[in-house]
């Protein structure tokens, strides 16, 4: 076996078990996503999640209704499943629901430790 054989064979192995241990991690199904912090940087970071993983965006928080419903709305245009996503205005009651994979924390620089302390 040359190197280049070995790397494809290698690379080829890794796909596959990064592939089976994320359908063991969530049970088969697509990740689920909450996201605190919805705003431009938040939404461009969910959206480009969206386009290159196969995600579920289940809840939302922000503290600015207007900002809160209106991303909501943007997301179930974009994700496959076209829902809604939850939303809520206090991050701790989002992070309760106990039903995320994972956590976007995208909120300003000073208030992202409490939010990743509590998703943690």
């Amino acid at each position: 076996m040359d190197r280049r054989q070995f790397l494809l064979t290698a690379a080829g192995a890794l796909g596959l078990s990064a592939h089976d241990l994320r359908g063991q991690a969530t049970g088969g199904r697509s990740p689920r996503v909450g996201i605190i912090g919805p705003g431009w940087y938040g939404k461009t970071d969910l959206f480009r999640l969206i386009q290159v993983a196969p995600v579920e965006v289940v809840s939302m928080c922000d503290v600015d209704r207007k900002t809160l419903s209106d991303a909501a709305d943007r997301v179930a245009e974009r994700q496959a499943s076209k829902r809604r996503p939850r939303t809520y205005s206090d991050y701790r009651k989002m992070l309760a629901e106990k039903d995320l994979d994972i956590v976007l924390v995208a909120t300003p620089d000073h208030w992202h430790a409490l939010a990743l302390i509590a998703a943690v």
